[in-house]
């Protein structure tokens, strides 16, 4: 497969091409494929400033790329889409639609090999530093006799286009090249960007600290089913509920992870103008949500076996190393002896333990970073995005698809559900407008 490249220190001006987009990712590829299957006669040139396209691609899904999900936004006309290009797909009953050889790299593969295959123009390294409305908009292209709207420079040169869309994402997984350059080229267009922050990641919480007690650095590397519950507090300072999941809890080295985890970190946005920090909001976790542990204490502590520990009850809901956490933590709220026996158990020490058990509380204090998040949250403000086209409502002719814009989802296909529904809302626009 070859790929047109430019030299470095090359400042040649490629001319004109109708539709520039750059970034070489899945809403790029989506939207490039899209334009040369419906139109041939609309010329396409991607630039993306890595050695090659679709790296992020190559990795979503664990190698495997969940392309999308049943439930998703546009989730039949996504089908449709890889239909067309020649790819079969298979889901599952939670959702989750994966190519049928579970294969990331074949997913990639094919998107470059379509483009290239239908006359798009990919150039690689070449990292755009702008994108600029062109000084005379009625000056006629040189290939197409149309008039442009816009000149990009690049590594490698400048070319002109009547339209671009911007598909270079956010700034999760910045070893794949999502660095935010974005960003930058929108604000120089006019456009305002909501403060950038990851998602889709684990959260590191204060419990971990070797000074806390108790301290939870023995849960790491134990998983458990549960209910994960965020509060944060309000004007008024009172707790108000923003999110709750159930599902596998991950207690890793430094915190809490897991899905259901990620899920949440999408409602933690602060306003640190205001002085809002991580530590206002309050995780909770229920690890006993198919039951109540009280009810189930007070029952053993009327019909204990001699000699019988509270330990020895926890451990046949609670794995080891969480049943100790729990009577820690207990031990810390209400004094609690932990050798003492389930018989003596005093109603206030099963309250405590209840407490432990489905309300198992931890302080946020950070998220983890770029480099582990799957998602940004952020992005340009989608006030000023026309959400049916991606079309800017202030630049004609400039679209922002993927991650660039500020939409986020929950794991399970829907970012890159977003990301192939976006390129090609702002491929048909592209078409619909050219076709006039």
């Amino acid at each position: 497969m070859i790929m047109k490249k430019r030299p470095e220190k090359q400042t040649a001006d490629h001319g004109y091409t109708d539709v520039v987009i750059v970034g070489g990712g899945a809403s790029a590829l989506a939207a490039a494929i899209e334009i040369r299957m419906s139109d041939p006669g609309i010329s396409v040139t991607i630039l993306e400033k890595n050695p090659a396209p679709a790296r992020k691609i190559r990795a979503t899904g664990n190698g495997r790329c969940n392309i999308t999900n049943t439930a998703a936004a546009g989730y039949l006309d996504i089908l449709k889409f890889f239909t067309r290009i020649g790819l079969v797909t298979r889901a599952y009953e939670n959702g989750l639609v994966y190519p049928y050889s579970e294969s990331a790299a074949d997913v990639a593969d094919l998107l470059i090999s379509r483009a290239l295959e239908l006359g798009a123009d990919i150039m690689t390294d070449a990292e755009v530093s702008y994108v600029r409305l062109s000084e005379s908009a009625q000056q006629q292209g040189p290939d197409a006799g149309c008039s442009f709207r816009f000149e990009t420079g690049f590594r490698g040169g400048r070319i002109r286009s009547s339209y671009v869309i911007l598909a270079c994402g956010g700034k999760a997984g910045p070893m794949f090249g999502t660095t935010g350059d974005g960003y930058r080229i929108a604000r120089e267009l006019g456009h305002s960007v909501v403060t950038p922050v990851p998602v889709l990641t684990s959260v590191e919480c204060r419990e971990w600290d070797q000074s806390h007690v108790p301290c939870a650095v023995n849960l790491a590397g134990t998983r458990a089913r549960g209910v994960i519950t965020l509060t944060g507090r309000s004007p008024q300072n009172s707790e108000t509920e923003l999110f709750r999941e159930a599902g596998e809890i991950q207690f890793t080295r430094s915190g809490i992870s897991g899905i259901c985890v990620f899920n949440m970190t999408r409602f933690m946005r602060l306003d640190r103008a205001k002085g809002e920090t991580l530590p206002d909001f309050t995780v909770r976790a229920d690890l006993y949500p198919d039951g109540e542990i009280r009810a189930f204490l007070r029952d053993r502590r009327d019909n204990a076996f001699p000699g019988e520990e509270i330990s020895d009850v926890l451990r046949t809901v609670l794995k080891d190393n969480i049943a100790s956490y729990v009577i820690e933590t207990a031990s810390v709220s209400c004094g609690l002896d932990p050798s003492k026996k389930v018989s003596k158990l005093t109603d206030s020490e099963i309250e405590a333990i209840g407490d432990a058990v489905h309300c198992m509380s931890f302080t946020p204090e950070r998220l983890k970073g770029w480099k582990e998040a799957q998602a940004t949250s952020g992005g340009v403000d989608m006030k000023e995005i026309d959400p049916d086209t991606c079309g800017s409502r202030f630049v004609e002719g400039l679209y922002i698809t993927g991650e660039l814009a500020d939409r986020d989802f929950q794991c399970g296909g829907f970012n890159l559900s977003n990301a192939w529904i976006t390129g090609l809302a702002a491929a048909e626009s592209i078409l619909s407008e050219a076709g006039r």
